[in-house]
């Protein structure tokens, strides 16, 4: 069940409406047995809003999801000037945040890259940091790096995390690392090189350590890789590990120059946590071919013989997958 609310159909009364009744049928829920009847109400953009807000408030997380996918839903059909109207002027972060994602759906759906504009607007200025948090949010899903670069780069994740507000970074972050693995799926340059601006553009070395350890590098270009490299001499030890993890996910003919420099990483290194992490770019970076570089490390570090150790024994085992090789070599640690 939805939700003990009925769910709500729009009256008939607009070419709009008429159109999302066809094209939002498959929201609605299929409940066995259901006794609460279709109530309904007048088709209009504010009545909707005004759903929302009450799903959102009051509402099962599955009927707030179905108000948030009906919004949607209606968007594709709906005039734009009233949704951007109500992005601008909206108040309520939740609510804001649902509109946003409407707008940004009706902009992927049209082709129309402006759409976004009173979003990233507020994303970018709004007084209140809940509010710009919610605006960031909404691009969720979306190729935003790439509607940001066709409204000609004014906003950019770059700018957004140095935002003030903790909130507005972390959906920066969630953005960046949903967009390349759930839109993209590590394939896309832009989003890839995005993530690693943003990330040296962060005052917070937590910040920037799990964008550069989490985006997928495999498409990213020499310049990109070469600022990754840079980070290998940061002062802060998260950041040193996580630029070489992400070193290890370069693209194939960076590969050697990056095993060099991650051997001497370790060679040079004090922190164990950032030695670790070399030793994973090295493997990932060479996967079978890395045993001779692994075995030529030992002693180096002694307290982490056993690291390369369970490396070597999982390298044996011929698994041809990153992630297979990598959960096989933290069981065998365990």
């Amino acid at each position: 069940m939805i939700s003990s609310r009925s769910p709500v159909l729009p009256k008939r009364g607009s070419r709009w409406c008429a159109v999302w009744l066809a094209s939002a049928a498959w929201l609605l829920p299929v409940t066995a047995g259901a006794s609460a009847p279709l109530r309904q109400t007048a088709c209009s953009f504010t009545g909707m809003i005004d759903e929302l807000r009450v799903a959102l408030k009051t509402g099962s997380p599955a009927y707030r999801k179905y108000a948030r996918e009906r919004l949607k839903a209606a968007a594709r059909v709906m005039p734009a000037d009233e949704l951007r109207a109500a992005v601008q002027h909206e108040h309520d972060p939740d609510t804001l945040e649902s509109l946003g994602a409407a707008l940004a759906s009706k902009s992927s759906f049209t082709e129309d890259a402006t759409l976004v504009q009173p979003l990233l607007v507020r994303a970018a200025g709004d007084a209140d940091p809940q509010a710009r948090a919610a605006a960031v949010r909404s691009l969720r899903g979306t190729g935003s790096v790439d509607l940001m670069a066709k409204n000609s780069g004014v906003v950019t994740y770059e700018q957004l995390i140095r935002d003030s507000a903790p909130e507005v970074r972390q959906a920066v972050v969630d953005n960046l690392l949903h967009e390349s693995a759930k839109v993209y799926f590590g394939h896309e340059r832009t989003v890839s090189e995005a993530a690693v601006s943003a990330a040296l553009a962060s005052k917070d070395p937590q910040v920037a350590a799990k964008l550069l350890s989490e985006v997928s590098m495999e498409a990213v270009g020499h310049e990109t890789v070469e600022r990754l490299r840079q980070q290998l001499r940061a002062d802060d030890p998260a950041l040193r590990g996580a630029a070489a993890t992400a070193l290890g996910g370069v693209p194939g003919a960076e590969a050697p120059a990056m095993r060099d420099a991650l051997v001497s990483l370790y060679r040079g290194e004090k922190d164990p946590a950032v030695r670790k992490a070399a030793l994973q770019g090295i493997v990932r970076l060479g996967m079978g071919s890395a045993r001779p570089t692994l075995e030529s490390l030992r002693g180096v570090a002694p307290g982490l013989d056993p690291e390369i150790d369970a490396w070597q024994s999982a390298l044996n085992l011929g698994l041809q997958e990153w992630h297979l090789l990598l959960r096989e070599k933290e069981r065998l640690r365990r």
